[in-house]
Formats: C-alpha cells, structure tokens, sequence
C-alpha cells in the first residue's frame, strides 16, 4: 500500500514538475492564448447570469437597458465601417509613398494597412474622448482624474441606470467599434498578424466588458474605462503612424515623452485606483455578486495587459534615446515584420 501511495506522488510530483516547467517557459503569445480559453470557458455561465439579472431589474421595476438599444450597435458597426473606408480612400496613396523604404512586396502592403488603421484610430479615439469627457464630465461616478468635476464614487447609484441621455448612444457605438475590431480580426488577419493572440485576448475583453456591463447596469464602469483607454490610445495610435512615415527626430522624441507620460497617468495609475476602489467599496448587491466580480477581474486582466505593454514601451524609450540604433530596432513591438522580412 506504501509502494503504491509513493508511487503515485511521484507521479503527481512529477507531473505538476512538467506543467509548471511547461506554463513558465510559455512565449507571450502562447500565454495570451491560454488566457483567451480561460476566458471564453468562463463566458457562457456570465451570459446567462447577465440575463438573468437583467430580468430581475425589470421585475423590481428598475430601469434596464432594452433589447432594441442594441440596435445602434449595427448603426455603430456601418459608421465604424465606412469611416475606415474613408480614411483608406483618402490616405492610402500618400500612406504608400511615404512609408519607410525598409518595407518590401507583401511585408509593405501589411504595413500600409497597419499605418491607415493607426490612422483611423487616432481620429476615432480623439472624437470620443472629446464627447466622453463633454456628456459626462459633471456625473458623480466620472473621476477627478479624468476630468471630472463632482466624483463621489464609481458605485454611485447601483444598480439604477444612469439618468444622462448620451450613456446607450455612446455606449453601443463605442462596443460596435470594439466589436468591429474583434470581427475584423479573426476573419481578415489572422493568417497576417504576428500578435493574433495577444489581439484576440484584449478585442475579447473590451467587447464583453462593454456588453455584460450594460446588461448589469455597469454603464459607469464601462464608460470610465473607455475613457482612460481612448486617452492614450490618441497619442499612440498616430505615434505609430508618423514614426513610419518619414518620422522627424525631435518630433519622435516630443511624442514619446508625451505618450509616456499619458500612458503611465491613465493606465498604471488611474487605472488601478479605479479597480481598487471598487473591490474596497463594493457595493453588496447579491443579485449583481458573480457580475460584479467578473467585472473586477475583467479589469485586473487589462491592468495586467497594461504593464505588458509599458514594458515594451520603455524598451521603445530606451531605443528611441540610443545613438546608432538601426529603424528596425527601435520600435521591436510593432517591427516584427521587418525583422522577419529580413531573416527571410
């Protein structure tokens, strides 16, 4: 019976040996694509709570968002369509003139659609941070930080719907952007993107943040999180354009230090004061307990996305300040293809 019983640990011994040699040693990607299963095993029980506490909002006679405000997601996904159309018409012939000469063949076509979607991003996300901050800048859940004028907490008011006109307009284009995003990706590059996973895993989390929030009444999570992101995204986004085309030294250095600065602000300090606030104040709804909570981890999984990307983006400023660095070599995070290109 010994024999047996030591046996069998070691075998488990064993065993636990392999898959934590195994998850240690997982590349980003691979690490990504774990988290995406995780997530989506989990989604089904989530989609069902979320009905099921939305029914309960209506039987307690508490305004819930109706099933036809979905409606202007489609209205969201033609915009979103079409202005993208747009960009491409419009700049995709100087886009191809001016991008760096270091790109070649199908490595420059990739490229250049990678150059007009920073392009229609920087555009996209400047209007919504102009319009986040003008429609709900006096509300009481909308932070100091941000721009707010009467913050008394990201709670206020749950589980009652927010009482501002703008809040399901708003909400259901910017998750039809989202979604847009999370389509577009699995369809049209998949075979093309070297951060698929990666992709996949934020896409995900942003548009079922976006629609279990509203289901639960979270508009006021939803929206203050769209507003910390699209901040800095603005700066990102065209950064990484103009560092393609033709990029000016002292603009570039301007730039970096203003999207670090921002990044940093927004997404590694607000951030986090936001998700710690609501596990330090949460509200004790039973009925919303298991979407509140997802809603938590949810956001600690994009904090923890965040200091993913501030790595690479101090590496970037490490890069950018060094004499003697090759194009390539800068900017390692979104140059995988010249890199490949250059190892073919």
């Amino acid at each position: 019976m010994n024999l047996i019983l030591k046996s069998n640990g070691k075998s488990f011994v064993k065993k636990a040996n392999f898959y934590y040699f195994r998850i240690s040693h997982l590349s980003y990607e691979e690490t990504f694509r774990l988290l995406f299963i995780v997530l989506a095993s989990i989604l089904s029980f989530f989609v069902f709570d979320a009905l099921r506490f939305r029914q309960y909002l209506i039987m307690t006679d508490i305004p819930a968002i109706s099933y036809s405000s979905f409606s202007i997601m489609l209205l969201g996904l033609i915009i979103v369509h079409y202005s993208k159309w747009a960009v491409n018409y419009l700049f995709r012939d100087f886009v191809y003139r001016t991008i760096s000469s270091q790109y070649s063949g199908e490595f420059r076509d990739i490229r250049v659609k990678k150059i007009l979607k920073w392009l229609f991003d920087g555009v996209y996300y400047s209007t919504t941070s102009i319009l986040c901050w003008y429609f709900f800048h006096e509300e009481p859940w909308y932070p100091n930080g941000l721009g707010g004028t009467n913050y008394t907490g990201i709670w206020q008011d749950f589980p009652n719907m927010v009482n501002n006109k703008w809040v399901i307009p708003f909400y259901m284009i910017q998750t039809a952007n989202h979604l847009y995003a999370l389509i577009h990706l699995a369809i049209k590059r998949k075979e093309v993107e070297t951060k698929y996973w990666e992709y996949m895993l934020h896409h995900t989390l942003a548009t079922c943040l976006l629609i279990f929030s509203s289901l639960y009444n979270q508009f006021r999570f939803g929206i203050v999180v769209l507003g910390i992101h699209d901040i800095a995204d603005i700066i990102l986004s065209l950064s990484r354009a103009q560092h393609d085309l033709k990029s000016i030294k002292s603009l570039m250095y301007m730039q970096y230090v203003l999207l670090l600065c921002t990044w940093i602000y927004t997404r590694v300090i607000i951030f986090p004061q936001i998700i710690l606030e609501a596990i330090l104040n949460y509200s004790d709804y039973p009925e919303a307990a298991w979407g509140n909570r997802y809603l938590i981890v949810q956001m600690c999984i994009l904090f923890g996305m965040h200091i993913y990307w501030t790595y690479f983006m101090m590496q970037v400023g490490i890069n950018v300040f060094k004499k003697g660095k090759k194009y390539e070599e800068i900017n390692t995070y979104d140059n995988k293809e010249i890199l490949k290109q250059e190892r073919n």
